[in-house]
C-alpha cells in the first residue's frame, strides 16, 4: 500500500472527523467519531479518538511515530489509553486533499480497516463517491465494507 507523497505534517495536525470506516472492534456503534492530531516537540504525534459509545463519552489514546521521514504518511502507532503493550499498528494515509487539506483516507496493509476522513462533519457526496471508488480501484478495498458514522451536533462535543 503506497502511502501519499509529501504530506506537510504541520498542516495535517489539528481535528479530522471519522466519516465513514471498516471499524476496528472498538470502534463498532461509535458515533460523532473524531481524532485530534498534535505534533510534539520530539516529532511524535500525539492522537486522541473521542466519540460516543452507546450513549457515554469513549476515548483511546495514541501515539504516531513517523516511518517515512520524507512524505511523513506512513506511521506506526502505539496504543496508551487504553495501553496495548507490544502492539504497534501500521497507519498510512493513502488519500489526501493536498490543495486544501479538507479530506484524507488512512489505509491498513490487508484492507482490513480503514477511515474516510474529513474536516467537517459531513463530506460532499460527490466527493466521497470519488474517494470510494478510488480505494476500490487503486487499492482493492470493497467500498461496500465502509459504514458512515453518524455525527449528531447536539453531541459532538460530549468531552468539552
Amino acid at each position: 500500500m503506497e502511502s501519499v507523497k509529501n504530506l506537510d505534517i504541520e498542516r495535517f495536525m489539528g481535528k479530522w472527523y471519522v466519516i465513514s470506516s471498516i471499524p476496528n472492534f472498538a470502534e463498532k456503534g461509535c458515533m460523532n467519531a473524531y481524532d485530534i492530531y498534535t505534533l510534539n516537540d520530539d516529532g511524535s504525534i500525539d492522537i486522541q479518538y473521542y466519540a460516543n459509545k452507546d450513549g457515554k463519552p469513549f476515548r483511546i489514546s495514541q501515539t504516531g511515530f513517523i516511518k517515512d521521514n520524507i512524505n511523513k504518511s506512513s506511521w506506526k502507532i502505539k496504543f496508551t489509553r487504553p495501553w496495548i503493550p507490544l502492539y504497534n499498528a501500521p497507519y498510512e494515509v493513502i488519500i489526501l486533499d493536498h490543495t486544501n487539506y479538507r479530506y484524507m483516507v488512512v489505509g491498513y496493509p490487508g484492507n482490513d480497516y480503514g477511515w474516510i476522513m474529513s474536516r467537517s462533519e459531513n463530506i460532499d457526496d460527490a466527493i466521497y463517491s470519488e474517494i470510494l471508488n478510488h480505494l476500490e480501484v487503486d487499492f482493492n478495498y470493497d467500498k461496500k465494507q465502509f459504514k458512515k458514522v453518524i455525527h449528531d451536533k447536539l453531541k459532538e462535543d460530549f468531552f468539552n
